[in-house]
């Protein structure tokens, strides 16, 4: 009998093996050949899984920014608190960035990086930035609301306070990835979901 390949997780594998790939060599060196041998199959046989490095690593971002929707639709679901719903969101959201080390999210630097500077539209295409941080100043703004409307939270524009808590956010991924001695990712988003409770909270 002819062997039979999962060919959803084969895919997996090979994302997984590119992610390493990647995180080491940096996506500029990063050839299919290394990626192949990484995920131990030949050069000739990834190409009938992927077409390209952008191609994996585009599956990767999505299954990535899938689970993460998953995960705060799962908590927005879970709680009629509006605090504690903004302080999981915001937890899960770094801890989400910052597994495995935080490779992924400066891997995803990297990409769109480079694709800025080659003006590459095949890298330009993989994430929409604009639209992702649209749908998450949503989440956050609507659950501000609640807080407003249920007297938990102080009146405020709560699309500029979800603008400034994603760049809080974001920024605090950015100084880990620059130095990651620099503080401790849990303790740090720690403080920062407090600072902002304390500052929005009546």
């Amino acid at each position: 009998m002819p062997k039979i390949v999962d060919k959803e997780a084969k895919k997996r594998d090979i994302m997984h093996a590119a992610m390493e790939v990647f995180a080491r060599k940096g996506v500029t060196k990063t050839k299919m050949i290394d990626i192949a041998e990484k995920a131990g199959i030949g050069k000739g046989t990834i190409y009938e899984y992927y077409r390209s490095k952008e191609e994996i690593f585009g599956d990767a971002f999505m299954m990535t920014y899938s689970q993460t929707e998953d995960l705060i639709g799962d908590i927005n679901q879970s709680s009629d608190d509006p605090e504690t719903k903004l302080r999981q969101i915001m937890e899960s959201t770094v801890n989400a960035f910052f597994h495995g080390g935080g490779d992924f999210v400066g891997i995803m630097m990297d990409f769109w990086s480079e694709g800025i500077r080659n003006k590459d539209e095949r890298i330009l295409q993989i994430f929409d930035l604009n639209k992702i941080y649209q749908n998450y100043r949503t989440v956050i703004s609507d659950i501000l609301q609640e807080g407003i409307t249920s007297g938990i939270f102080k009146e405020m524009n709560t699309q500029l306070t979800a603008s400034v808590i994603i760049a809080a956010l974001d920024g605090l991924l950015l100084q880990w990835i620059l130095d990651r001695n620099i503080f401790d990712p849990r303790e740090a988003t720690e403080v920062l979901v407090n600072t902002y409770l304390d500052g929005i909270k009546k």
